[in-house]
């Protein structure tokens, strides 16, 4: 879990991000990048609390992220001309990342920007904007697990609640288990089932019920060794 806390007053703002592993019974300050004027407007987390990120607007600093829990943070360069972030949102596995970013250039506003590689870059959207004074400003944002829907609060021209939802198509991911292979996928908006097959022609469902994993947000489907190849998919129903 992770919280901030702006304190305002007199220069250098007491501005904080406080982290938690045992839901909130007990809490420790994360170590931040010694910046002179910092509010941290809004955090987020993945599922299982390794990759974070922030928003700062305070003025010139935006969206900075971590990977180890908040050991150590690094800034994200969203767009040329943007500079405060008002909320910030994640992906439960953390590669997918979303910030409602100032871009101060005529007309100033607040647009929405995404990543889809853990903030290495980063990309605006069909977010619709509003070119009159006051413009549309995104106030807040939150995705599902899998990023395929998100959902916004406008504040100013075109107040109101806006949502967008997309069908990306999951990832499978295989790791070893002992003798067994576990094969799972981060929970999607739609449902997929898993499917098998011996030569990538015939497909049958995987009769294996699968679990949900809650500290990563992932559905696991635990494999046997069966001494020969295969290959699996994730099909709709």
């Amino acid at each position: 879990m992770a919280a901030g806390r702006n304190n305002v007053g007199t220069l250098p703002y007491n501005s904080k991000i406080y982290l938690s592993t045992n839901s909130g019974s007990s809490w420790i300050q994360a170590t931040l990048p010694a910046l002179t004027a910092t509010f941290w407007e809004s955090v987020a987390s993945s599922a299982d609390g390794t990759k974070l990120m922030a928003g700062d607007s305070s003025g010139d600093f935006g969206i900075y992220t971590s990977t180890n829990s908040g050991v150590t943070w690094i800034s994200n360069s969203v767009c040329p001309y943007s500079f405060p972030c008002t909320a910030v949102a994640i992906s439960a596995d953390g590669s997918k990342m979303v910030g409602c970013v100032l871009v101060d250039v005529p007309p100033v506003r607040v647009s929405i920007y995404t990543s889809t590689n853990s903030g290495a870059t980063w990309q605006t959207n069909n977010a619709p904007l509003s070119f009159g004074s006051p413009g549309r400003n995104w106030h807040s944002v939150a995705v599902s697990a899998d990023f395929s829907k998100l959902v916004a609060v406008a504040v100013n021209n075109g107040l109101g609640i806006w949502t967008s939802q997309s069908t990306p198509s999951p990832q499978l991911n295989i790791t070893p288990s002992g003798s067994n292979l576990i094969v799972s996928w981060t929970i999607p908006s739609t449902n997929f089932a898993m499917q098998q097959s011996t030569d990538l022609i015939s497909w049958s469902c995987v009769t294996n019920a699968p679990m949900l994993n809650l500290a990563s947000l992932q559905n696991q489907v635990t494999l046997s060794p069966s001494n020969s190849s295969g290959f699996y998919r994730l099909a709709t129903p």
